[in-house]
């Protein structure tokens, strides 16, 4: 299935995301080629997500090249899809973005790093079992990264839709598999 746009009257990179067709697209990568993943219990799966984005805001602070700095942020925000589905969230049905900013880049950054440390200190709680609303907290930050790939994608007149199956590509012919789903 291929991810699409809302309205296509817009130019796609303006044109808000159809969350439910791009939502079930990452599903069924998810499925496909990431199943060691996706048969993780939920919080082995979020926890592996925390890990993504710490390894996104690591690498933006090696100061990447520009395509290796679009590829980070389509990586993060496959990654909060895929987040946002693990924890059954419609994002159809959630508000995010709408920060701009002067430096998007570095706007972005810092979000996502912020966000990938809240969310790695719940899953840390969670580990504990302390008394802490775990889901809460991650929910807001998978909103808060989205928002934030949303945010900079828009301010660099990026597609999100083709960046995302331009990325995925790649993945999806290394497996044995490929074309046969």
């Amino acid at each position: 299935m291929a991810l699409s746009v809302v309205n296509a009257d817009l130019p796609r990179e303006h044109a808000p995301l159809e969350w439910a067709a791009v939502q079930f697209a990452q599903f069924e990568h998810d499925e496909k080629y990431h199943r060691e993943i996706s048969r993780l219990t939920v919080q082995d799966r979020l926890r592996h997500m925390a890990l993504h984005f710490a390894k996104y805001a690591g690498r933006l602070l090696e100061e990447p090249a520009d395509a290796q700095f679009k590829r980070i942020a389509t990586d993060a925000l496959i990654i909060a899809i895929s987040s946002a589905n693990t924890l059954n969230v419609d994002l159809a049905a959630k508000a995010v973005g709408g920060e701009s900013s002067n430096a998007p880049r570095e706007a972005f950054a810092k979000r996502l790093a912020i966000a990938a440390g809240r969310m790695a200190g719940a899953c840390e709680r969670l580990d504990h079992l302390e008394d802490f609303p775990f889901r809460a907290v991650i929910l807001a930050e998978v909103l808060a990264i989205l928002g934030a790939c949303l945010d900079l994608f828009d301010a660099e007149g990026w597609n999100a839709v083709a960046e995302m199956e331009e990325r995925l590509a790649p993945i999806k012919a290394k497996s044995i598999f490929h074309g046969k789903f």
